[in-house]
C-alpha cells in the first residue's frame, strides 16, 4: 500500500501562488463499490421521499388554527 504525505504545516510552508496551484488541479473521481453506490442510490430515494413530506407538515402546521 502506497502511503501518502498529508502534514498541515507542508500547506501552510507554501507561498500564495504555490498553495493555489497546488489546490487548483481536480481529483480524479473515486471507484465505489457495489455496496456504496446501493447505500448512496437508498439515500437519494429517502430525500426524494422526505423533502414532500417535510414540505406538507410545514404548511399543513401552517394552516392549523391557533396552535
Amino acid at each position: 500500500m502506497r502511503r501518502r504525505f498529508h502534514a498541515a504545516n507542508a500547506l501552510g510552508a507554501l507561498e500564495p501562488g504555490q498553495l493555489t496551484a497546488a489546490t487548483d488541479r481536480p481529483l480524479p473521481r473515486r471507484k465505489l463499490g457495489r455496496g456504496v453506490l446501493a447505500l448512496l442510490v437508498l439515500l437519494r430515494i429517502y430525500v426524494l421521499l422526505a423533502i414532500p413530506l417535510v414540505g406538507y407538515a410545514f404548511i399543513h402546521a401552517l394552516m392549523a388554527p391557533g396552535r
